[in-house]
């Protein structure tokens, strides 16, 4: 996916996308319902995952809205939140290796880019 498709789809997709996925990804990711305080932080890192997982070359047709989602799109998503966001930055690396495993596997669906690198 190009860089404009990227765009198209943040701008088109992206906030539908977020809205549907925010309360799992949050509660995966190990905060309480009730916690705000990182919430924009939270909704800031799945937009970054997603981005990186459309430029590796995960095919756009994964990322819906409604039940049911390939759950290794949320565990990828969940992942990358779990590496930037909160206090605790201790595991960060475990959980950007997760994140990238998890795109790699990605890439391999029909449609996706098996061969991109995604490292920073």
């Amino acid at each position: 996916m190009n860089t404009a498709d990227i765009k198209t789809f943040m701008s088109e997709r992206m906030p539908d996308f977020v809205l549907a996925w925010f309360p799992k990804i949050k509660t995966r990711a190990g905060y309480s319902e009730a916690l705000t305080a990182f919430d924009t932080e939270i909704q800031d890192a799945m937009e970054a995952a997603v981005t990186k997982m459309l430029a590796a070359g995960v095919p756009e047709d994964l990322f819906v809205t409604e039940d049911p989602i390939d759950k290794r799109i949320i565990i990828a998503i969940t992942s990358y939140v779990n590496a930037y966001c909160g206090q605790d930055r201790t595991d960060t690396n475990k959980y950007l290796k997760l994140f990238s495993d998890g795109v790699k596997n990605l890439q391999l669906e029909d449609g996706g880019a098996w061969d991109v690198d995604i490292s920073d």
